[in-house]
């Protein structure tokens, strides 16, 4: 029987009483994808919550040479992701060949389709769309690639088990209106700008409404909260938006959609530590198709280090985890360490 095996690699540096882990030197890569969005679309560094951004696991579904860098922010919309200078490190970076990824429209919606005075809240047809022709405009300035991503859905299930228009973001009352429909405008300046465009809204309606609302309500979505992914709908919506620029042509030749088992982080920088201080880590372990379709996957912890599936259960040298069809939801591990004495470490944990 053919295994799955995956090692992640950690690079450990003990020097004057304090510890440091990263994930290696600098890769030297032909494309750069600069996202900017919401919080739907943010890096979790930490890991010290059960929401994951999409984008969180964007990288894994591209191979090395292409770098994502996320610049996504939670609480923000096109508005305020301008004025609080956040787009501005985003061009202090873009170089000819770089893309930009953009995202909106969450946090554009908290005042009902105006203004808001901390910025928030948009006008669908004035405010957002201003600020999505300022990203393309300023992008292409540059010398980068701008792509409009259509905000993933809300998890607002109709009785019918269909998603609400509301869900999709439209906030119009009539069904033929269009007056307060984000998504609609965003496809709107796509076409006037002729920017490609990847309708993640259509993506991941269909796909909720196919995996029904327990399912997604118990998998995909943070259960309490109908916005915000855990680590398997993060990974699912990332290969949503993979498929959708594969099926455009988008960087098709650095796109890698059927990997049968994602580990978020794959590399981690952590602060400085000092010896005797036990340090742990959290990843997510999320399988997409595993191979055969039943079994387990074994987590064997580096010498010297223990894993744990809880952050409060006592670590061990290995754990295992059963999996059917295929899947494996949202699972995670935590690495101890605890440094007993200066110098350097290069070992890994192995998956199989």
């Amino acid at each position: 029987m053919k295994k799955i095996v995956m090692i992640i690699s950690l690079a450990l540096l003990l020097a004057l009483g304090a510890f440091f882990l990263w994930g290696g030197a600098k890769k030297e890569n032909l494309v750069s994808v600069h996202i900017i969005g919401d919080s739907t679309m943010a890096d979790y560094v930490e890991n010290t919550t059960r929401t994951r951004g999409w984008g969180e696991m964007l990288q894994s579904f591209f191979s090395p040479q292409v770098e994502v860098l996320n610049y996504a922010r939670g609480g923000r919309s096109s508005h305020s992701f301008y004025k609080e200078g956040r787009w501005q490190k985003v061009t202090e970076q873009l170089q000819e060949g770089d893309y930009v990824f953009i995202q909106f429209a969450h946090n554009d919606e908290k005042e009902g389709g105006k203004d808001g005075a901390d910025f928030r809240g948009t006008a669908p047809w004035t405010t957002y769309k201003h600020y999505l022709e300022t990203y393309v405009d300023e992008s292409r300035a540059h010398g980068a690639t701008p792509v409009f991503i259509t905000p993933i859905i809300r998890r607002y299930f109709t009785k019918d088990g269909s998603i609400s228009p509301k869900g999709c973001h439209d906030l119009s009352v009539a069904p033929d209106d269009s007056t307060l429909n984000y998504v609609r405008v965003m496809k709107h300046v796509a076409r006037h700008k002729k920017v490609q465009l990847v309708d993640m809204t259509a993506l991941t309606k269909n796909y909720a409404e196919t995996l029904g609302k327990d399912s997604t309500t118990k998998c995909i979505y943070v259960p309490t909260d109908g916005t915000h992914t855990q680590a398997t709908g993060a990974a699912e919506y990332a290969r949503l938006a993979v498929q959708g620029l594969k099926a455009q042509g988008i960087l098709s030749e650095y796109i890698r959609e059927d990997i049968p088992l994602l580990v978020n982080p794959s590399s981690l920088s952590f602060h400085t530590i000092f010896e005797a201080e036990n340090v742990m880590l959290c990843f997510d372990l999320v399988g997409l198709n595993l191979q055969p379709q039943e079994g387990c996957l074994t987590i064997k912890a580096p010498k010297g280090m223990l894993i744990a599936d809880d952050p409060h259960a006592a670590p061990q040298a290995s754990l295992s985890y059963d999996y059917r069809d295929g899947r494996l939801w949202n699972k995670c591990f935590y690495l101890h360490y605890q440094p007993t004495k200066s110098g350097q470490v290069k070992t890994h944990v192995r998956i199989e």
